[in-house]
Formats: C-alpha cells, sequence, structure tokens
C-alpha cells in the first residue's frame, strides 16, 4: 500500500504517463478513494467481519491493501481516457501488477476482477454475469444484457449510493452510461427513488430547481426531501450540456454545486427563505465531445469519474447474441443457426463503416457516428420477425438474412447524405453478406426492392406482421388504398406515390411501429416530408397532432399544446404521432421540451407536482389492470412507459444551412434519440410520375404529348444541378435546386399555358367579332338610307309648327310686358313705406338698447337674491337707516305710498318666496311717472349702491342695486315710446302697399305662366325638330362611315381570315412555348449572365427534342 502511495505522490510524473478522460483533481482523487474503501468496509456483512478478524494479521492485511487497490483502481484507472494509439488501461494495469504486492490472475486486466472477501481471491467478473431473461412486453430500449462492463459499474455505483457520494460517468456517446445507470437505478430498493433529469443547452438554472422541487416536499422547519422520508438519486445525463454563459460558468451546474456543497438553495419566491435539502444523491453522465466538453472544477471534484468505453466485440456479441437467441428460441433450427452470423455480421460491418474514410463525421455529416445505439436499432427491427413467417419451406434463412440487411440499411443508408455514400455502403453491405453467409446465393440476398413493412398483409387481411412485399407494384396498390381512405377520412391529399415515397411511407411507418420509436426526416422543402408521414401516420392508425403557429405562439402555448397530447397519448385508444416542422420552431426553447421527450419519453418540467398527480391518479385504473404497485414511482414509470409506447415524435427538418447541425449539438436527443430518414433529391422516374400526375387534367393533343412533357420537365429540372454546382464553384453562392422548385415549375407551367391559350382564344374570338361585324355594316348600309329618306320627311313637318308656335308667343309676351310694368310701380311704393318703417325701427331699438343693460342688471341683482337672504333682511327688529330706506324704495314702486315703515317691509317679505317672484315679474315698463318721482329723491342718495349698501345687509344691497336699473330702464322706456308708436303706423302703411302689390303680382303671375306654357310649348317643338333634324344628320353620318368602313376594309377580310388560321395552329406550339418561358422563370432567374445564356440554350436543346 506504501509503495503505492508513494508511486502516487510524484502526480506529475503519473500524470504525464497517463491521460484522463476529463481534467482531474488531486484532491477529488483522495476523496475517491477514501469514499471506496470506507464504502467496502461500510458494505462488509457481520460475519464477513468475523472471518476476517479471525485470518492472520498479514491476511488482514491483505485484505485492506485489496480494499486499496480496488479503490486506486476505479479512481485513478477508472477515469483513464481511451485513446487510439496507446491503451492506457493496459499501460495502468502494468503499472499496478508492479507497484502492488497483489497478485492478479493471468490473464486479462485488472479492472476484470474484484476482490471477494470471504475466499480473499481475486475473481473474474465474468462469473457473476446473470443469464438472459427479459420481462414479457418490455420495451426493447429496456432491455439490459448483464455483461462484465454492466456488472462492475452496477458494482461502482451501488457504493456510491451507500456512500451517498456523487458518480460521474463519461464516455462518448453509444458507450451505454444511460442505459447502465437507468439499470442499476430501476434495481434500487423501494426506499431509494429515482428520477432523470435531461440536461441541454438551454437548460437554466430555474428550469433545473424546478424539476428537484417537483420532486421533494417540506419535511419539517426548513427542510426539505423527498416524500415518505425516503432517499432520492437525481441521475443527470449530458451533465455537459448546459450553455457556458459570459462569465464562463453553466448556471444549472452551478445551483447543482451549491446543492452538493452546502445541500441548500435558496426559494426563488422568497428569497430571504433558504431551503435545506436532505436524502438527495446525485448522478450523472456527459460526453467529453460535446457540450462544454469538461465541467467547473469546482463541481467535478465532488464526483468520482468513471470512463465508459465502447463495449469490445465480446460484449457486444454477448448482448445482441443473448437478445437475438431468445427471441430465435420458436424459429427453425436452420434459423437459429444464423444468430453467430448475423451478431458477428453486424459488428463486423459496423467496424468497417468506422475505419471508412467516407464515414468519418464532418461538419456535413456530423451525424455519421455509428455507436452501439445503432446496433441496438438494428436488432430491434430484426426482433420484429415471427416465426411462423421464416420457415425452410419459404426459404427462411434467406429471407431472414434479407431482414437482417433491411434493417442494417435502414439504420444506416437511410441516414447517409448523398448517393455516393449511400453505394460505398451498400458494397460495405454486400461484402458483409457474402464474408459472413456465405452459403446463401448473393443474387437472391441483393434482390430488390427489399423493403419490410407491417402494413402489407401477405394473406390479405389485417393481420400487421412484418414481412418484405413482393414488388413495388403491390405496395402500390396497398398505399393507393390507404390514400383513398386517407381522403376520405380527413381531406384528400394530392399525393404522388412513386417508388422513392412509398419506401418513405414504409420507412415511417417501421419506425412509430416500434415503442419509443421516433422519425427525423431531413429533406429539403417540397420533398414530402410532411404528407407522408401524415400517410405512415393514418397507416400506423394514430392520431396526427401538429400545433398552428401564429405571431402570439411562444414557449407557454407550446407547452400547454404538449400537455394536451401527453395526457391524451396516455389515455386508452389511439396512440399519437406528433409531426414538427423547423418552420414551427419559432422558438428555440421548444427543443428543450422536444429533447427531454425524445431522450427518455417524458419531460420532467412539463407538469407541476400538482399537475402530474393528477395525471397519475388518472392511469391508477390502468396500472392495477397492468399490475403496476400504486405507488407514486411505479404510477410515474408506468405513465413514461406508455407514453413510449404510445406518442411517437416526427420531427421534419431541412438540412439547408447551419440550423440541424447546431440544433444537434445543443439537443443531442435530435440524433440519438430518432431514427434518421434522408429524403434525397427526387429521381428522374419520381419527377415523371409527379409531373404526369399534375399535368393530367390539361388539355392536350395526345396522351403522348402528356408523356413527353413530364420527361422534358424532369429534364428541365435535373439540368439545373450541374448548373448549381459550377455556380457554386465560380460564383461561391449557393443556389438550391429542391422538389418544391419543380412543384412550383408544374404549377407556374399550368397556369401560364392556360393564361396563354386565354389569350389566343381572346383574339380568335376578337378577329372573329370583326369579321361578323363586317359584314353587319354591309346588310345595314341599305337601311340607314331608308331611315334617311323618312326622318328628312318629318323635319319638314316640326319647322312649320315651330312657326305658327312662334307668332302665339310674340302676342301674349306684349300683354305680359304692360302688366309687369304696373307691377313694378307697385313695388315702387310698397319699398318707400317700409324703408320708412325700417328707419323708425331702427331708431327705436337704438333707444332701447340702452335701456336693456339697466333691465339685465336689474335680473342679474334678483338672481343673486335668496330666500335665506330675503328672511335674514325681514328678522332684523332694529334695521339699518339706509336698508330702511331700500325697503321704502320698493314699497313704493309695488304702489304702497302711504305706509312706507319697516312693519310694512316685513309684511311685504313675509313670504320670501312670494316676494321674490313679484319682485322677478315687476312691470318696469308701466310704472307711473308720478312712482318714478317719489323713488328719485331716495335712489340719489350716496348710499344707495350696492358696494355700499352690502356692508349694511347683502339683501338689501341686491334690491337697491334692483331698484336702480328698474328706474334706469323705465326712464329710458319712456322717451322711445313715441317713436314706437311712429313705427306701428308705418308699419300698417307698409302692409296695405303690400297688399296692393300682391293683387297686380298675382295677375302678372298668370300672364306669365300661360307665357311660360306657351315658351315651353315652342321649345318643345323646336327641340323635337332639332332632335329629328339631329338623327337625321346622325343617319347620314352614319352611312358615310359605314360606306367608308365597307370600302377601307374590303381588303381586311382576308388578312383576318389568315390570322384567324395562323392562331388555330399557335394552340400547338404555344405548349412548348410555355414550358420554356416557365423552365427560365422557375429556374434560371437566380444565376448570373452567362450560367443564364448556358442554361437557355440547354432547355431549348431539351424542348426541341421532346
Amino acid at each position: 500500500m506504501f509503495r503505492l502511495l508513494s508511486a502516487l505522490q510524484n502526480i506529475d510524473t503519473f500524470r504525464k504517463n497517463f491521460k484522463f478522460i476529463c481534467p482531474m483533481n488531486d484532491i477529488a482523487f483522495v476523496e475517491s478513494i477514501c469514499c471506496f474503501i470506507d464504502a467496502m468496509l461500510y458494505n462488509n456483512t457481520k460475519e464477513n467481519m468475523e472471518l476476517l478478524r479471525s485470518k492472520s494479521p498479514d491476511e488482514q492485511k491483505l485484505v485492506y491493501e485489496a480494499y486499496f487497490v480496488v479503490a486506486l483502481m476505479w479512481t485513478v484507472g477508472g477515469c483513464l481516457a481511451d485513446d487510439k494509439v496507446v491503451n492506457y488501461r493496459n499501460q495502468f494495469n502494468s503499472w499496478l501488477r508492479s507497484a502492488s504486492k497483489i497478485k492478479f490472475p493471468e490473464g486479462g486486466l485488472c479492472f476484470d476482477y474484484r476482490f471477494d472477501e470471504v475466499s480473499c481471491q481475486w475473481v473474474p467478473w465474468a462469473q457473476d454475469l446473470l443469464p438472459y431473461q427479459p420481462a414479457p412486453d418490455t420495451i426493447f430500449t429496456n432491455i439490459v444484457v448483464s455483461t462484465v462492463d454492466t456488472v462492475r459499474l452496477h458494482f461502482v455505483a451501488d457504493l456510491h449510493v451507500r456512500r451517498r457520494k456523487p458518480l460521474l460517468l463519461v464516455g462518448s456517446s453509444g458507450t451505454g452510461k444511460t442505459t447502465i445507470i437507468k439499470d442499476y437505478l430501476r434495481g434500487l430498493p423501494d426506499e431509494i427513488l429515482s428520477t432523470t433529469v435531461n440536461l441541454n443547452s438551454y437548460t437554466d438554472s430555474r428550469t433545473l430547481q424546478a424539476i428537484i422541487e417537483n420532486n421533494i416536499e417540506k419535511r419539517t422547519g426548513h427542510s426539505y426531501g423527498p416524500a415518505g422520508n425516503k432517499r432520492i438519486v437525481f441521475y443527470i445525463d449530458d451533465f455537459n450540456m448546459p450553455f457556458v454563459d459570459k462569465y464562463e460558468t453553466q448556471a444549472p451546474l452551478e445551483l447543482l454545486r451549491q446543492l452538493v456543497d452546502y445541500r441548500s438553495m435558496f426559494d426563488r419566491d422568497r428569497l430571504d427563505e433558504r431551503k435545506q435539502v436532505v436524502d438527495v444523491q446525485y448522478m450523472a453522465s456527459m460526453n467529453p465531445t460535446a457540450g462544454s466538453f469538461n465541467i467547473s472544477a469546482r463541481l467535478q471534484r465532488h464526483f468520482t469519474v468513471i470512463a465508459c468505453f465502447p463495449p469490445d466485440a465480446e460484449n457486444i456479441a454477448r448482448i445482441y447474441g443473448s437478445i437475438l437467441r431468445h427471441h430465435l428460441l420458436p424459429f427453425d433450427s436452420a434459423i437459429q443457426a444464423l444468430e453467430g452470423s448475423l451478431v458477428q455480421a453486424t459488428i463486423d460491418m459496423f467496424h468497417t463503416l468506422r475505419a471508412s474514410p467516407a464515414f468519418l463525421p464532418s461538419a456535413k455529416k456530423f451525424h455519421y457516428i455509428f455507436s452501439l445505439r445503432d446496433l441496438s436499432f438494428i436488432f430491434q427491427g430484426v426482433l420484429q420477425s415471427k416465426a411462423a413467417m421464416y420457415t425452410q419451406v419459404s426459404g427462411g434463412t434467406t429471407k431472414f438474412v434479407r431482414l437482417w440487411m433491411h434493417e442494417a440499411s435502414r439504420v444506416v443508408r437511410d441516414r447517409l447524405v448523398d448517393g455516393a455514400d449511400a453505394k460505398a455502403f451498400d458494397e460495405i453491405l454486400a461484402k458483409t453478406a457474402k464474408k459472413f453467409f456465405p452459403d446463401e446465393k448473393p443474387d437472391a440476398l441483393l434482390q430488390t426492392p427489399n423493403v419490410m413493412t407491417s402494413f402489407v398483409s401477405e394473406s390479405g387481411g389485417n393481420d400487421r406482421v412484418y414481412l418484405p412485399i413482393r414488388d413495388m407494384d403491390q405496395l402500390k396498390q396497398v398505399l393507393d388504398e390507404k390514400l383513398e381512405e386517407y381522403s376520405q377520412a380527413y381531406v384528400e391529399m394530392p399525393l404522388v406515390l412513386f417508388d422513392d415515397a412509398m419506401e418513405h411511407v414504409a420507412r415511417v411507418c417501421r419506425i412509430i411501429d416500434q415503442p419509443g420509436g421516433n422519425a427525423l426526416l431531413v429533406g429539403v422543402g417540397g420533398s414530402g416530408k410532411q404528407s407522408l408521414s401524415r400517410l405512415a401516420a393514418f397507416i400506423s392508425k394514430m392520431e396526427m397532432f401538429q400545433i398552428v403557429v401564429n405571431q402570439h405562439y411562444d414557449r407557454t402555448a407550446f407547452k400547454t399544446d404538449l400537455q394536451l397530447l401527453n395526457k391524451a397519448a396516455v389515455r386508452p385508444g389511439t396512440p399519437h404521432a406528433f409531426l414538427l416542422t423547423d418552420q414551427q420552431i419559432v422558438d428555440e426553447g421548444f427543443l428543450v421540451f422536444i429533447n427531454d421527450l425524445l431522450a427518455s419519453g417524458n419531460i420532467p418540467e412539463l407538469f407541476t407536482r400538482e399537475e402530474l398527480d393528477t395525471v397519475l391518479s388518472s392511469l391508477r385504473k390502468q396500472a392495477k389492470a397492468a399490475n403496476v404497485a400504486d405507488t407514486r414511482e411505479g404510477l410515474t414509470q408506468f405513465f413514461t412507459d406508455k407514453l413510449r409506447r404510445n406518442l411517437h415524435v416526427i420531427l421534419c427538418h431541412s438540412p439547408v444551412g447551419e440550423a440541424l447541425r447546431v440544433r444537434a449539438r445543443k439537443f443531442p436527443a435530435i440524433v440519438s434519440g430518432t431514427v434518421m430518414d434522408q429524403f434525397h433529391s427526387w429521381p428522374r422516374d419520381a419527377l415523371v410520375h409527379v409531373a404526369l400526375r399534375f399535368i393530367r387534367d390539361l388539355d392536350l393533343p395526345s396522351a403522348e404529348l402528356h408523356s413527353a412533357l413530364a420527361e422534358h420537365m424532369a429534364s428541365v429540372h435535373l439540368s439545373v444541378d450541374p448548373a448549381n454546382q459550377r455556380f457554386y464553384e465560380v460564383e461561391r453562392r449557393h443556389n438550391y435546386t429542391t422538389p418544391k422548385s419543380f412543384l412550383e415549375l408544374i404549377d407556374f407551367y399550368k397556369s401560364f399555358l392556360v393564361g396563354k391559350r386565354l389569350d389566343i382564344d381572346k383574339n380568335i374570338e376578337r378577329l372573329r367579332r370583326g369579321l361578323g361585324t363586317l359584314e353587319e355594316t354591309r346588310v345595314k348600309v341599305e337601311g340607314l338610307r331608308e331611315d334617311l329618306r323618312e326622318k328628312m320627311v318629318k323635319v319638314d313637318e316640326q319647322k312649320a309648327a315651330v312657326d305658327l308656335l312662334i307668332e302665339q308667343v310674340a302676342k301674349a309676351s306684349a300683354v305680359a310686358e304692360e302688366e309687369s310694368r304696373i307691377a313694378n310701380e307697385e313695388n315702387e311704393r310698397a319699398n318707400e313705406a317700409a324703408e320708412e318703417a325700417s328707419s323708425i325701427q331702427k331708431k327705436a331699438d337704438e333707444e332701447l338698447s340702452e335701456a336693456l343693460p339697466a333691465m339685465e342688471r336689474a335680473r342679474e341683482a334678483v338672481k343673486c337674491l335668496t330666500k335665506p337672504a330675503i328672511q335674514e333682511l325681514k328678522a332684523l327688529g332694529k334695521p339699518p337707516a339706509e336698508c330702511m330706506e331700500v325697503t321704502k324704495a320698493v314699497l313704493i314702486m309695488r304702489g304702497e305710498l302711504k305706509n312706507t315703515d319697516w312693519k310694512a317691509s316685513q309684511k311685504m317679505m313675509n313670504d320670501p318666496g312670494k316676494f321674490l317672484d313679484q319682485v322677478r315679474a315687476f312691470d318696469a315698463e308701466n310704472m307711473t311717472q308720478e312712482t318714478v318721482a317719489l323713488i328719485e329723491p331716495i335712489i340719489s342718495q350716496p348710499f344707495f349702491n350696492f358696494e355700499v349698501m352690502k356692508g349694511k345687509s347683502l339683501a338689501a344691497a341686491y334690491l337697491a342695486n334692483w331698484v336702480v336699473n328698474i328706474v334706469a330702464y323705465n326712464n329710458i322706456y319712456r322717451k322711445v315710446k313715441p317713436l314706437m308708436d311712429a313705427f306701428a303706423q308705418a308699419t300698417e302703411s307698409r302692409q296695405k302697399a303690400e297688399a296692393a302689390l300682391a293683387v297686380v303680382q298675382e295677375r302678372v303671375k298668370e300672364l306669365n305662366e300661360r307665357l311660360a306654357k306657351l315658351n315651353a310649348k315652342m321649345q318643345d317643338a323646336d327641340e323635337e325638330k332639332g332632335r329629328v333634324l339631329a338623327e337625321a344628320e346622325e343617319c347620314q353620318l352614319k352611312l358615310d362611315l359605314a360606306e367608308r368602313l365597307v370600302n377601307g376594309l374590303a381588303d381586311e377580310n382576308t388578312r383576318w381570315t389568315a390570322s384567324v388560321d395562323q392562331l388555330e395552329n399557335s394552340k400547338v406550339t404555344v405548349i412548348g412555348d410555355a414550358m420554356l418561358a416557365s423552365a427560365f422563370v422557375s429556374y434560371v432567374g437566380a444565376f448570373t449572365s452567362p450560367f443564364r445564356v448556358s442554361l437557355i440554350e440547354v432547355q431549348l436543346q431539351q424542348n426541341k427534342n421532346a
């Protein structure tokens, strides 16, 4: 042990000789070693400890040193990197064997052995392997075959769970990290719960905290932990994926570091409340070649780091050999004999793929990562076979090998980006089949098509058995029927089912028919991804779900839709397919949910704890029928399994640009959690089929012309691809020719051809109408001559009638003029009387206008008087003398000339309301001169004004103001009265003059009306004469024009007839002309001038050849 410690003291030398899978901290090594030793001591049973005490001191020392070696092996050696040049595990094995007194068995590495405390021997992990016995109806992704890697990593994980030490598995994609940990967590005792958290580039600390809080509850005080005083293990996958902010930190991981360091976190709503989190432990895994590559050393130091490597060929053979062997038990012996060859062929094929330069990852081929996950997809497809369909009588071995080749093609070939890679893979697959299945005829194995479906029944029924089709005609017949059923059930879908399209439907059906099957369809716009997905979902009897995006659609709305989709998917009934396109991803945050859904089948932050409890409660009856434990953990797993079975994501994405590659890097499950299907450019026969489908309703002279036109459209489309390549090489600019471009060409051609034909028909119709008009004009000329003679007779008659009426009008006009003169004289007299009356009225109005302001002031004074004010004045026992003078003046104005003392005044104001009404209604115009004479001495006193009196009494002040203004008004009114009388006399004289004038005017009116009638009659007659004369002139003009037209267009008949024949012939030539113009508009516009000229020449030649 001391030799090992001394060797480790020079850590720099150790680091120089060994390469770790991620940066390691010295103190982290020490903590992990102590954890291992502590856990192994703690893990010993009472019997083992008693046995150990009974051993000799040397034997005890050997046991303790073995503990240290195990700890050193898995802490220092366990995190060594896997280098293609140097095998650091081999080097560590040699170093450990030489530096330690421990005697490992010969053969293998030190990592292949465990120390047995009972026998004090190092025994191979292989003897702890469990036989493969899958549970019925187990989802393929949940199948785990016991291997040396799984057994020893279970051992490491178990030690860390027992001692509550965080554990981190680090390895590249497809090394089994997630599968191993999840398998271990499924086997935890009931008192330890587990939850999986998938991180991605958009995961923030709030999201992670919400997930943690959804799995814990308040206990006592500020303490929080799992329900039922249990423990919980949070497994955090893609540990290094969160975005690194400008401060070089990853916010969710900093929150996790706080939880590990201080076992607490702050409430986000009440920052002064600190939650103590207990009984929580963390496991994690990450890919060191993705995300931020490494995590913060401050967090990593708490974790024991274990490197995970892809299983070797022996372990791969054991894994898939066990699965396949168990599946083939009901099959014929000949099929069972293929088990070893199938597994070895798959391993060999993948080794060849990884070694081939054509299949190395690059920016364009970022998804060319072939891992254990892809092998699983192949064997998952093979396991869909049924024994009854692969018998020796029906050529079972050949069919079964072709099934394996089909699945390999679906997993590998369908993701390849171009035809060259696909051809290279076909060659690898053919060589592999020939190498491992020499007894099979190559022609039989490589026969095309090799398409497997579960919807094309061999017996014509609905058995849904995964079988090969006989030929493409059989597949087309079935798909045509399904498409017709879809159109009747939903809306008509204008699909053209050419061979490639049918194969894509079969591929999508294959993917979504499998539990947990999700598809990533990659293709440019218009390639049919969405339409074919809808048909595939319909064939698989799934309900299609698709979001509707508008300007207000955001992450909250998307989350709501996902909640509804999840609830619908777990209800008994129809499974669901969720179709999502890259155009609908208006917020990258959508992919946070999609990444979780693809990675684990569940979205932890989708529901709050209360909402999830409601969903789980609705599943209790189903769970009970499936013998699932009625616990929250059991129901949650049941919910997740149902989602994986009943909800399938179909993600459609364009390969154009960097979006897919960037998203795949930030959200790794987009690639790792799906089966990819590349939609390549349509082949020529597909283009021809599509063109024929859409131009079949065009009115063309023959069916042969339909075919020739479709062939030409395909040639035009394909001719642009080489030009695109040259254009990029010369101009460094991309121009993409997509199936959508081809569909736009067809649509434009159809509309353009129809438009040109309409123009031709309009021109023909116009010329024919012209020819008809010439003939009609010639016929009408004779009619015009006859009409002209008749109209000239009517003109003469009208002239005589008009002359007679002119004579009658002249006589009547003389009489009317005399009477008008008399009326004018009467009118002058009436005007003079009116002017006199107006002058008198104006003078009276001027005089009276001086009195009106005084009357208005009097009214204003009265308005200001109120009942309380009058009562206040009345209540005065000994009023001021000035107030008594005011009330005296009021009494005199009311006609009380004798009794004007204060008692009379109080009596006058006895009823304030009545008194105020009388004041307001006072007749200032008819006040007598005697009254005015009595009042004037009173109001002439210096105190008799508002300003002085308001100091005595406000009511008295307003009454004084009223009296003064009433008297002023009366004085002016008396001056104006004579003028008003004179105005009355003048008005009477004016009225008499106006009456006389009215009599004379009435007579004049009668004469004028009579004259007007005569004038109107004369005007009508004159107009009739003019009308007849105008008609005659118009008739003469028409006759002249018609004769000139007929004479001038005498030669046009021949020319127009020839033009009509020429236009009729152009109805045929316009078919090619419109095609040439449509090709230019659809494809040539994006290019520069030299490329345009070249393309036009090519298309013109193609047009001539067609």
